[in-house]
Order: C-alpha cells, then structure tokens, then sequence
C-alpha cells in the first residue's frame, strides 16, 4: 500500500503522456535518487584508505547557487564506526579533501577505524546533507553536486600500481508538498530524520531505488583483448542509522544474472547490513556469498553479462550477527580488475555506480547538535 502511493505521485506529476511508464516495468522515476542531479543530500557508497594498496579517496562537494550553506558529513566504515564533521559552502564554492589524512579545503577527521561488526574498517561510506547553521535541522538546499576519486598508489599485485577511478554520489531531492524541488532553506521534516520516500508531503526526499542493474564481464572472461580478472559490489542500504546510539539495519542481498542468450541464473544471495563489499571472483569471494560461480565465464558462458540485486528480508541470515533482516532500497558503486593487451596481471580498476529502478522508501538517521555530548568539527570552505 505505501508503495502504491509513492508510484501514485510519481504518475500524477509525470503527466498524461509518461502515464504508459507508471503502468509497465519498473523504470526510474523522478522522484528517486540518481547520480545525474543536484540534490540536499548525497551518498557516497564507496570509501577506500585501505593501507593494503596505499588507497585513498579525494572527496569534493560542490554548491552551485550564489548563496551559502551549512553542510553536515558523516564517515561511517564497515564495522560501524563512526564519526561527524561539518562545514560552510559560500556560493558557487566547492569543498575538497583527501579521506586518508583530512587535508584540503576543510577541516575533516580522520577515517574510524574501529568497530564491533564484519568487514574492512579502512572501508566505508560518507554521507553529507544541508543543515542549518545551527545543525539542528535538515533543510532543502538542492544545490549540492559532488565527486569521490578512488586512488591505490601502491596495488603491489597489479602490472600497473598506480590507479584511480572517479563516481558521482547518489543525489536526493528534497521534495515540496506539490513534487517540485523544495526552495531553499525550508526544514525539511522532523530534525534528525531525513524521509526518503518521494513522497509530496514537503518534508520528504527523493526515494531509493527498488533493485540497482549492472552490466559487467564475467570474471574471467576476454572480449577484445580486456580480461575482466574479477569483479565486486560496493554498496549501502537506504536504511541509514547515523546516531551514535545507533539501530544495526540488515538485509539480504538478492541476485538475478542473465548472460548474452538471456538465461537468468538465481539461487545467488548473502547477508549484510547498511554498509557492505561484496567480492565475486574466485580469489577474494566474499565468505557467505551463495552461488558465488554465477558470476564467472565458466557458468555464464557470454562475454557479457548483467545481473540485477535487490535487498530482501529473509529468514536465512544467521539471527547473530544480522537480527531481524529488512527489505531495503539499495546504493551502489560496481568496480572490475581488469588485464589489457593480453596480459595476466590487473592493469587497471574500473568503477561506476549502479543503475536504479523503481521506488522502496528510506531513511537517514542523524544526532542533531546538542542532541549528544561531543564537539563537532567546524571549517569554512569557500
């Protein structure tokens, strides 16, 4: 029923010429998060200061209107740890700094490094919103546009070591009463609870996609002299708890592979929670991933392929350390080693976000200033 009311409003303010869309398969509607928009609120899947291949990722945030704005950034890694930052944009500035050691333009903490839960801690997210200056609430400011540069310096099993690949975040509109961009500086809902529903209630934001697509080689397979050596997933659910008293939200990832000749491949699954890299290919497949081989040349049997993944709740994930698991809407960043001209060794990593469809709701749980004892940290940029 909620979901019906979300694609409601998206069919009625896509006019009578998209009513076709809202009534077939599930395409991308306006009122989800992508990673083509300016938005008040932007996701970054994918976090790297990995000391194994020297890894660092350059962040920059960007405000393209002529007045200011107050920025509220949260670093969370895989384990859980977690740490907030915030700072001012003037009009038409861009913030931008390195992961690993905090320099730039602003004065960012370093990376956590801790935590009680599964996974890299030298891998994470970032998530960053409009506030007001108090940051005591979440306000519209659809202005916001960003880039994250993924850097390994050192990859010691690659024939080149030094590489980089460049995404955009995931944008979320913050939403007025009639669909339309909400003007700047309205609070935007209940203080430290960002709805991402796109709901037209004026105090919601984009919604999350219902499943992400990726269209990828399988591990192992060769097309015109690239090998793709493996591939992985990289990724966080829209079920986002911030606060430092924080809510662990899990799902079940859910996968969907069709090769060239249109076979599907299913039975392919694992369990994670609202932070997670998933590895596919034979020498680093994640622990707990089913079916893992569907994503290898040697089942899939095409040079090409695609596979569709979607986060389901399921009595299959172990009750420790995953509770009760939850359907949730999806982000992701999807990265390939791949080998060039023949070679056996990786000469390049490769990485682009995911492609979305459909609509599930979501949300962004945040301690709003005062709400907690500790000192935020605080940098004009511009």
């Amino acid at each position: 029923m909620l979901m019906s009311k979300y694609i409601k409003y998206a069919c009625i303010y896509a006019g009578a010429s998209a009513l076709a869309l809202c009534v077939g398969p599930a395409f991308a509607l306006q009122n989800v998060a992508n990673t083509s928009q300016k938005g008040s609120l932007l996701i970054f899947p994918l976090i790297n200061v990995d000391t194994e291949d020297s890894s660092n990722t350059l962040i920059e945030i960007s405000n393209d209107q002529n007045s200011k704005v107050h920025v509220e950034c949260n670093y969370v890694n895989e384990r859980k740890d977690r740490v907030d930052f915030d700072f001012n944009l003037t009009g038409k500035a861009t913030a931008s700094w390195e992961v690993l050691t905090g320099s730039g333009d602003i004065a960012a903490p370093l990376f956590p490094s801790g935590g009680t839960f599964p996974g890299n801690p030298l891998r994470g997210e970032l998530i960053c919103f409009a506030t007001d200056v108090a940051v005591q609430n979440q306000i519209a400011f659809n202005h916001l546009t960003g880039t994250a540069t993924v850097v390994a310096l050192a990859d010691t099993d690659a024939r080149q070591p030094k590489q980089a690949f460049r995404y955009n975040p995931w944008s979320f509109v913050a939403r007025d009463a009639t669909g339309m961009a909400a003007a700047d500086n309205t609070i935007q809902g209940t203080p430290g609870d960002l709805q991402l529903t796109g709901a037209n209630d004026g105090s919601s934001y984009d919604g999350c996609p219902a499943y992400n697509i990726v269209n990828f080689m399988p591990n192992g397979a060769t097309l015109d002299g690239v090998k793709t050596i493996d591939n992985d997933l990289v990724g966080v659910s829209c079920n986002q708890d911030l606060k430092q008293d924080f809510k662990l939200h899990t799902t079940k990832l859910k996968f969907t592979l069709w090769n060239v000749n249109e076979n599907s491949f299913t039975g392919t699954w694992i369990c994670v929670d609202s932070v997670f890299s998933v590895g596919f290919g034979s020498g680093d497949r994640s622990t707990g991933l089913v079916n893992g081989s569907n994503f290898d040349f040697s089942v899939l049997r095409t040079d090409n392929a695609r596979y569709q993944v979607k986060g389901v709740a399921s009595t299959q994930c172990p009750v420790v350390p995953f509770g009760t698991t939850e359907i949730s809407g999806l982000l992701g960043v999807a990265t390939s080693s791949l080998a060039i001209g023949g070679g056996t060794l990786e000469d390049a990593e490769v990485g682009s976000t995911t492609q979305g469809a459909g609509l599930l709701p979501g949300f962004v749980l945040w301690d709003t200033a005062g709400s907690v004892g500790f000192a935020k940290h605080h940098k004009h940029a511009g």
